[in-house]
């Protein structure tokens, strides 16, 4: 929910921290998070921001830094900017604001929604859960096989939810993500991890977090995928998993990786 300001009109000289929720297919883009020599959701939105206001440097913040060819429905991200710039600017409105961006940006983001928010609001530390979601298609897709993972091995969808009650909780994920180190001992939060076959083929996991380490959401569904196809069994997964012992991990694509939603 877009928190609104107590006067309709900014004071002068003040400076605004304005959020935006955005969509974006990541399959062209590094990932969020700018990267040099490489094109990334947050380099490309900065970039359009800085055409419509010269003057400003801009330092977009995003809640959910998604790897390479992630995807987001509602990805949110915070700037600041003074009052006075964005007073002076044609596109002081900020639906105005939001229609000049989404021209200037490539068909694969799109803003849906701005806003002005608290001073002390950040996109990512504000953040109170993140919730990502997998598509697994048990059947070929020529249309839509891009936004999911083509599974060719058996899917005990029993064993998947057992799977999931199992890393459910406050655990540690460091067998289960890319970071090489973490200030918070590896530890997430986990609120729910559920799994469920859709009518048209289709598997759906999704899963709720306080925080999630980099590629934790892939190393989760890959392990899942293993022990849904009997690759690994539940037991050795729970004994590695609860004691902190290395995983053989495959970590499943990221073009079926969706960042669903944040909670505030």
């Amino acid at each position: 929910m877009v928190l609104k300001q107590k006067s309709s009109e900014p004071k002068a000289g003040s400076e605004l921290n304005i959020k935006l929720v955005i969509e974006y297919d990541g399959k062209n883009y590094s990932g969020w998070q700018r990267q040099k020599n490489k094109s990334s959701i947050q380099e490309t939105i900065e970039n359009s921001l800085q055409v419509l206001f010269p003057s400003t440097k801009f330092n977009l913040i995003g809640a959910g830094r998604t790897d390479a060819g992630v995807h987001a429905l509602n990805q949110t991200a915070n700037f600041r900017i003074g009052s006075a710039v964005l007073q002076k600017s044609r596109k002081g409105n900020l639906e105005k604001l939001k229609h000049s961006l989404n021209s200037m940006l490539p068909e694969d983001i799109s803003i849906k929604s701005i806003g002005f928010v608290k001073q002390d609001f950040h996109s990512r530390y504000s953040a109170k859960k993140r919730i990502y979601r997998y598509l697994i298609s048990s059947a070929k897709r020529a249309y839509t096989g891009d936004k999911y993972f083509h599974l060719k091995t058996k899917f005990d969808i029993d064993l998947a939810k057992e799977y999931c009650k199992l890393i459910e909780g406050l655990h540690s994920f460091k067998s289960m993500c890319k970071n090489k180190d973490d200030k918070h001992g590896y530890k997430s939060l986990v609120y729910y991890a559920k799994v469920k076959k859709l009518k048209d083929e289709t598997i759906e996991f999704e899963i709720c977090a306080n925080r999630f380490l980099h590629s934790m959401v892939r190393a989760i569904t890959g392990m899942m995928i293993s022990a849904a196809s009997g690759k690994i069994s539940i037991n050795e997964f729970k004994t590695k998993f609860l004691k902190g012992e290395p995983l053989k991990i495959q970590y499943a694509p990221s073009n079926a990786l969706i960042l669903y939603k944040i909670i505030y």
